[in-house]
C-alpha cells in the first residue's frame, strides 16, 4: 500500500448493479439488513449501560450508513457509511479497554472524536478526487486489530477466542470484496454482498462476546 492512500471515482462502481422493486443495486443495499438485526437482537440483551450499547447502536448505524451508501454511492454517502464503521471499531476497543480496567470511556469519546475526523479529513481533501483516507486507514486497522491484542495480552471478562473469531470473519469479508465481480459470475451474488453479510456474522460474534 502506498502513501497517502487515495481512492478514485471508480470506487464507487461495483459489480451487481441489478435493481428490483425500485431498490438501485438492490443486494448491496438490503444485505445491510442484517446489520440492523444484528443491533436490535444483541440491543436487548447488552447490559442496561455501558459501552456495549454504544457498540449495538454503532452497528445499527453501519447498516444504515451503508444501505443509503449503496443506494446512491456518493463522496458524500461513502462519508455516512465509513463514519459509523470506523466509530463502532473505536468504542468495541474500549469496551474492551474498559473490561481490562482501562479507561474506556474516555477512549470512547476519544475514539469517536478521531474515526470521524479521519472521514471528515478524506471527504475535505478532495473525497475521490485526491483526498487522503490514510486516518481512516490508520482508525480502522487499529480499531480491527487492536480489540484481540489488548485481549490477549490481559485477562478479562470479553473473551480473546471470540473476538480472534470475528477478526476471521472480518478478514474472509475483506478477501469476498476484492473478488466481487469473480463471485457475482459464478454464484450470481457479487463479493460486496457477500462481505456484508459475513462483516455482519463478524459483529455479531463480537457484540456476543460483548454481553459479559
Amino acid at each position: 500500500m502506498s502513501w497517502p492512500v487515495t481512492r478514485g471515482p471508480a470506487f464507487h462502481h461495483y459489480a451487481d448493479t441489478r435493481s428490483w422493486l425500485g431498490i438501485p443495486n438492490t443486494l448491496d443495499v438490503v444485505s445491510n439488513v442484517l446489520f440492523i438485526v444484528v443491533a436490535l437482537w444483541m440491543w436487548r440483551r447488552a447490559p442496561q449501560r455501558g459501552l456495549a450499547r454504544l457498540a449495538c447502536a454503532g452497528t445499527a448505524a453501519i447498516g444504515i450508513g451503508s444501505a443509503i451508501y449503496h443506494a446512491s454511492p456518493s463522496d458524500t454517502t461513502l462519508a455516512l457509511d465509513w463514519a459509523p464503521i470506523a466509530t463502532t471499531l473505536m468504542w468495541v476497543f474500549a469496551t474492551v479497554i474498559e473490561d481490562r480496567g482501562g479507561p474506556g470511556r474516555a477512549f470512547a469519546i476519544g475514539g469517536a472524536i478521531a474515526a470521524i475526523g479521519s472521514v471528515a479529513w478524506w471527504l475535505a481533501t478532495g473525497g475521490t478526487h485526491g483526498g487522503d483516507m490514510t486516518a481512516y486507514v490508520v482508525v480502522q486497522g487499529a480499531g480491527v486489530a487492536l480489540p484481540l491484542l489488548v485481549a490477549l495480552l490481559r485477562r478479562g471478562r470479553i473473551p480473546a477466542l471470540q473476538l480472534g473469531l470475528a477478526l476471521g470473519f472480518f478478514g474472509l469479508a475483506r478477501l469476498a470484496s476484492s473478488y466481487d465481480r469473480q463471485l457475482l459470475d459464478a454464484i450470481g451474488v457479487s463479493g460486496h454482498t457477500i462481505k456484508h453479510l459475513l462483516a455482519a456474522f463478524a459483529a455479531a460474534i463480537v457484540l456476543r462476546a460483548m454481553r459479559r
